[in-house]
């Protein structure tokens, strides 16, 4: 894994060797790489600051397992976990009624039960009445945010870089005779590597988009260089193929991936 690092990174022509790695392996690269995109969620997450639960805060006091809240009226809130607005409603106050925020979310608190709210839909309520303090119950708010969050991050990460591979792939269509599509898809997602490592970075330190911008297209060379390579070797099988024709002599069955199967994959 890490001479495919090196090649995609110094050395893009070299790829060409790894193009029998089994599925198993580019799936491992692949997952490897979400998992660097994902760093800068995980941080964000993990580092948030969320405010800390306590009857002044939230306007309620814990009785037998039961939240007693004495909020009335309109339903507002300073607390947040994660970004998402949390509220704690008394007695006269609907879980129905809760303003959700920009992202259309919000947790509501009422008796001893917690609803998660999306859009127009409510979770159903689970018991906290289990939770003796504040601490408990931010815990237990807390879990599932985090959870969701990371893996919210994976998945949107895991389509980001399926998505960048794909294109890459198209320019390589025109190989499609002579090399198979798995294995284009193998070197080009050994290629993207230089692409995930930078948008790794980016997603840690966020510098400028005209950055961004340059830096992408240098990431990029690797794929150009990719293809550059084998549209070299299949101009110079056509040659080969032409020069047998004008010497009159019996052209042999060759393989469809003619143009990269001379490589030897490293692990042999």
């Amino acid at each position: 894994m890490y001479n495919i690092i090196r090649e995609s990174i110094f050395n893009p022509k070299g790829i060409i060797k790894y193009h029998n790695k089994k599925g198993w392996f580019v799936f491992l690269y692949l997952f490897i790489m979400i998992f660097l995109l994902s760093l800068g969620s995980i941080v964000v997450l993990i580092a948030y600051e969320n405010p800390t639960l306590n009857e002044s805060s939230t306007g309620c006091v814990i009785n037998s397992g039961e939240f007693v809240c004495s909020n009335e009226g309109e339903i507002e809130t300073d607390i947040d976990l994660y970004g998402i607005p949390v509220y704690f409603l008394g007695e006269n106050q609907d879980v129905n009624n809760v303003p959700l925020d920009e992202t259309g979310a919000a947790i509501a608190i009422k008796d001893n039960y917690a609803y998660y709210v999306l859009s127009n839909f409510r979770s159903t309520g689970f018991d906290i009445s289990e939770y003796n303090t504040f601490s408990e119950l931010s815990k237990f708010l807390r879990t599932p945010i985090l959870i969701g969050g990371i893996v919210f991050a994976f998945l949107q990460n895991l389509v980001i870089m399926l998505f960048i591979i794909l294109v890459s792939t198209l320019p390589f269509l025109r190989f499609r005779k002579e090399i198979r599509y798995r294995k284009i898809f193998k070197m080009v997602t050994f290629a993207a590597t230089p692409i995930a490592i930078l948008l790794t970075i980016y997603n840690l330190l966020h510098f400028h988009m005209i950055i961004f911008f340059v830096l992408m297209f240098i990431a990029y060379r690797s794929v150009f260089t990719l293809q550059k390579e084998l549209y070299y070797r299949s101009v110079i099988k056509d040659r080969y193929r032409e020069n047998q024709k004008k010497n009159s002599e019996d052209e042999s069955n060759e393989e469809d991936d003619n143009i990269i199967d001379q490589e030897e994959d490293e692990d042999k």
